[in-house]
């Protein structure tokens, strides 16, 4: 008996879509929709396989690879990874806002620019008609017809490299403040623009000194209000985003009260980078962060980023790790003047140091007397944690 030869599997229509094959130029409006359609497919089975911790040698990955190619499977990790980056713990909605900012001066034409609480009203909107279509038994898909989803441009990195640029102008009737005036070499950053990637390293000692004298300006260029309310899709509104990175890049401690002010603005889209940034300054910056925190009458996302920042600052360093330790414990144990968000955030932080035990009656004592915001952290969820290294334990 003969073998019957096996046929090779028939890709579907949609993996023999003609503009993936050279990338040049925009694909047809057709085409569009089924790389789209592609993508989306891509991004659900490549999420489950991050989900369950598969290995690049995975063969379930290997056959993602086969089936959608190279270019889309590294497409598809970026913009999974760029979508669960997240700066910082207290000022997600400062990370949001950015990322809006970002789509819209880029495919924005023709729709409306929205305020930081006007989007996040469109978002409520947008997850309750999510949830009714979830109610639903014939289960349609939300897609970026959505109306609210074309409104805030929900999506877009699905489609940000096949789409072509929908640049919006400044409309007649925008306001903002006149930005201030600066010179060389810091005026170059005010034509970097949207590229977030773009930055100094100043490792010629040379240039270091050079900037460095021109840290008070790059204070004032991160806190111009000109620039952070100006237009998304003009170069120079993007300019205060690259000024707190100089700062950071040049170890500018001093600037670190004045950058604090970031987190108290009405559309603010940038004090989420400020951890890392105020840690990058160096042991010189302590100080200042302690201050902020230890000031009551300071905003809550200003003190709780402050933390965040000493959290940073414990890396690879026991002696710093022991010292943030105790000033949390300190404050936890404050029952007199305490805010129980805070309190949420410097016991994450606590846990994130794995210096739960260290503290632990503090810790206890403030979720026994109401002084922690279970929103932010509940005591079970450390019992969680304790059980899953219990578990590893025994099984060693």
């Amino acid at each position: 008996m003969s073998k019957r030869k096996r046929l090779p599997e028939k890709q579907t229509e949609d993996h023999q879509i003609e503009w993936l094959k050279h990338r040049t130029g925009y694909p047809s409006p057709e085409e569009r929709e089924k790389i789209i359609r592609l993508r989306k497919e891509l991004s659900f089975e490549f999420i489950k396989l991050m989900l369950l911790n598969a290995q690049p040698e995975d063969p379930r990955v290997r056959g993602l690879f086969k089936k959608y190619g190279k270019d889309e499977l590294l497409r598809a990790e970026r913009v999974f990874r760029e979508g669960m980056e997240s700066p910082s713990r207290v000022a997600d909605d400062a990370r949001s806002y950015r990322d809006y900012r970002l789509r819209y001066s880029r495919f924005g034409a023709g729709l409306k620019f929205y305020a930081s609480n006007e989007m996040d009203e469109l978002y409520d909107e947008y997850a309750r008609q999510y949830r009714d279509i979830l109610d639903r038994e014939d289960m349609p898909a939300i897609n970026d017809e959505n109306k609210v989803g074309k409104l805030l441009l929900i999506g877009w990195r699905e489609w940000d490299d096949i789409t072509p640029p929908a640049i919006p102008a400044r409309p007649a009737d925008f306001n903002a403040p006149s930005p201030a005036s600066y010179h060389a070499p810091i005026d170059e950053l005010l034509e970097w623009g949207d590229n977030l990637k773009k930055h100094h390293d100043f490792e010629e000692e040379g240039e270091y000194s050079r900037w460095k004298k021109h840290i008070p300006a790059l204070t004032r260029m991160a806190l111009d209000t000109g620039l952070l309310n100006g237009w998304p899709s003009e170069s120079a509104s993007w300019a205060p985003w690259h000024a707190i990175h100089a700062l950071g890049n040049l170890r500018a401690w001093e600037s670190a009260p004045a950058l604090a002010e970031l987190a108290d603005l009405e559309n603010d889209w940038l004090s989420d980078h400020l951890p890392h940034i105020w840690a990058d300054m160096g042991r010189e910056v302590e100080p200042c962060l302690w201050m902020i925190l230890e000031t009551s009458s300071a905003s809550l996302k200003r003190r709780s980023l402050a933390a965040e920042g000493l959290y940073r600052m414990t890396d690879d360093n026991d002696v710093m790790t022991k010292k943030v330790t105790r000033g949390f414990e300190k404050i936890l144990q404050n029952a007199t003047t305490f805010n129980p968000t805070l309190n949420g955030y410097l016991i994450s932080f606590l846990d994130d140091m794995e210096a739960v035990d260290d503290v632990g009656d503090a810790i206890d004592s403030a979720f026994e007397g109401e002084r922690v915001d279970l929103d932010i952290i509940t005591p079970e969820f450390l019992e969680e944690d304790d059980n899953i290294f219990d578990e590893v334990d025994d099984d060693d």
